[in-house]
């Protein structure tokens, strides 16, 4: 009997995490069009940014979604007298086809996260390189400025002015 509403709880658990997994496969989307800004000679700075902000929004949404697994978890940790959320360990307390579920649903968001995973940090190498190239033009900028400055002539004198003092 426990093992069935356990496998009830998982049911809800796989659900929970097969309704975010419209959400991640967008973040992934988002992190390949990051990739495919960063690779732009000119990068769109407002373009990136903006690409961001949608992630920043699915993080928030996702969190939320998150929360309502959170009890689901502590029941299950309760109900098997364990003390850490561990799927192998249940899987070794306990079959059916919720636990299958679950096992499938997380299987699912561990590949889609992986490869976001991997993306950002090729966009965050992409980025950095970026960074370096803008800070090492402008460096370039300043010591071209400064060459420019020092061999400006002074400012030229046309007509001379004797002032008397001693009057």
């Amino acid at each position: 009997m426990k093992g069935n509403i356990l496998n009830l709880v998982f049911k809800r658990m796989a659900e929970g995490y097969q309704e975010q997994v419209p959400s991640y496969e967008k973040m992934l989307e988002l992190a390949k069009q990051q990739k495919m800004v960063l690779e732009q000679e000119e990068v769109d700075i407002e373009k990136l940014l903006k690409l961001i902000d949608q992630r920043q929004e699915l993080i928030v949404l996702l969190g939320k979604m998150n929360e309502g697994l959170v009890s689901l978890k502590e029941e299950i940790k309760e109900a098997l007298g364990i003390d850490e959320f561990n799927l192998s360990r249940i899987k070794s307390e306990l079959t059916g086809p919720g636990v299958e579920a679950l096992s499938a649903a997380l299987d699912k968001l561990g590949k889609i996260l992986s490869t976001i995973k991997e993306l950002d940090q090729e966009n965050e190498k992409s980025l950095r390189q970026k960074m370096q190239q803008t800070q090492e033009q402008l460096q370039s900028l300043q010591n071209q400025k400064k060459v420019d400055k020092a061999y400006q002539a002074g400012p030229v004198a046309d007509e001379g002015i004797f002032i008397d003092y001693s009057k």
